[in-house]
């Protein structure tokens, strides 16, 4: 499990960064706005290029989406029963809405299933969790931020959101062959996602505070790593494909931790930005355990 040390390594890094006062105040915005602006874009046209999905993959690959319905049907009413800010919900609706299907979950399917099943675990995460951040995600960001939904400023947003233009992008030229100065360009602004996005989260971290967040932290990491996977593990059961390969590498993404790309969404927004990242530093570690304890019970 050498890339979930890498990721905790580089969360702690962020905090290190932070305790050492050699960063300005603030820097955790300008870490994430270089996974926003280049990082992610980079890892789209990385990712995307030759992917040749099969037709029973789909309804997986809807699966995020699945679960960001899930957390907006979920997480708004609680947020609003208990009386939180617009801010707080729309981050923990963020952070628990979208899974990280890519930096944690493919190194779990290559642990648990086998790396023939990576190929999925690819069409989940683009098709699935990256593209419904850059629709979905970036709306209820917008919401979240401005207190009232502008379709036209939404609209904008969305199609100016670098993430989605980097997809269609991909998508346009997925059957060119790309000169290798340009594959290896593209897959060395894609590397730097994982570390500056985790730096930016580590950066933002603050244990200190967190007995003021105990309960949206409960909350949202219940919702993510219990709630998500046992609803969609209904729904396969419902379909009676709770027993295919497909269906388990499905309900196994859906059990990941937080997504680092909707995190660093809501860091941008100044949604919550303590409460983000102790969601994520708490959640990257506990999944461990609970992604386990979801496999030992639809895997075997």
């Amino acid at each position: 499990m050498q890339q979930i040390a890498f990721i905790l390594l580089c969360l702690v890094i962020g905090v290190l960064l932070r305790a050492s006062g050699r960063l300005p105040e603030g820097a955790h915005r300008v870490l994430g706005s270089w996974v926003i602006n280049v990082a992610l874009p980079a890892t789209a046209l990385k990712s995307v290029h030759g992917l040749v999905p099969t037709w029973d993959w789909w309804l997986a690959a809807a699966t995020p989406w699945l679960g960001v319905g899930l957390a907006l049907a979920m997480l708004v009413p609680v947020g609003r029963a208990l009386g939180w800010t617009r801010g707080r919900i729309g981050a923990v609706v963020l952070v628990a809405g979208w899974g990280n299907t890519s930096f944690v979950g493919l190194p779990m399917i290559a642990a648990f299933a086998g790396s023939q099943w990576l190929g999925l675990g690819l069409v989940i995460d683009l098709f699935g969790s990256y593209l419904a951040l850059s629709i979905l995600g970036i709306g209820i960001a917008a919401v979240a931020s401005e207190g009232r939904f502008a379709p036209r400023a939404v609209a904008w947003r969305i199609a100016t959101f670098p993430p989605f233009i980097a997809i269609l992008v991909a998508f346009a030229t997925n059957e060119l062959v790309r000169p290798d100065w340009v594959t290896q360009t593209v897959n060395a602004l894609a590397d730097t996602l994982t570390p500056l996005a985790l730096a930016a989260v580590g950066y933002a971290l603050r244990f200190e505070r967190l007995r003021g967040h105990v309960v949206p932290l409960a909350i949202g990491l219940g919702h993510r790593l219990v709630l998500a996977p046992f609803a969609l593990w209904l729904l396969y059961m419902a379909l009676g494909q709770a027993e295919g390969g497909v269906a388990r590498i499905a309900i196994l993404e859906m059990a990941m931790p937080p997504m680092l790309g909707a995190s660093i969404v809501a860091l941008e927004h100044d949604l919550e930005p303590e409460l983000v990242a102790q969601m994520i530093g708490i959640g990257v570690p506990v999944s461990m355990l609970t992604a386990w304890a979801w496999w030992s019970l639809i895997g075997a």
